[in-house]
């Protein structure tokens, strides 16, 4: 009887630390946004950063253009998102850079 008391105990114990250890523990993640007019922010990603645009993409409901620029010369990027109103928002960006092939 204290034999199968102890079984149950420790199935119990080993699917309380199983469920606790492989469910999502989402974290909130801040950043220092920055927002200017898009001009503004693709002028000095140009001349300061050295950072051509790669890519773009637009979100389904059209309210969103994301936009990837990256520098081969000082291997930086950044990403920018830019609303229906022309306001450019640098997401993040970062160094070390790399292509991957396809």
């Amino acid at each position: 009887m204290i034999k199968n008391i102890y079984i149950i105990m420790f199935t119990i114990f080993i699917s309380i630390m199983y469920a606790s250890t492989s469910t999502a523990n989402p974290q909130q993640i801040v950043k220092n946004v920055i927002c200017k007019e898009k001009i503004t922010f693709k002028k000095f990603l140009k001349e300061s950063q050295y950072e051509k645009l790669i890519w773009f993409g637009i979100a389904n409901d059209g309210s969103t253009l994301t936009e990837l620029y990256e520098s081969t010369k000082t291997k930086t990027w950044t990403i920018l998102e830019t609303d229906t109103n022309g306001i450019s928002c640098a997401t993040i960006g970062g160094n070390a850079s790399t292509f991957l092939k396809h």
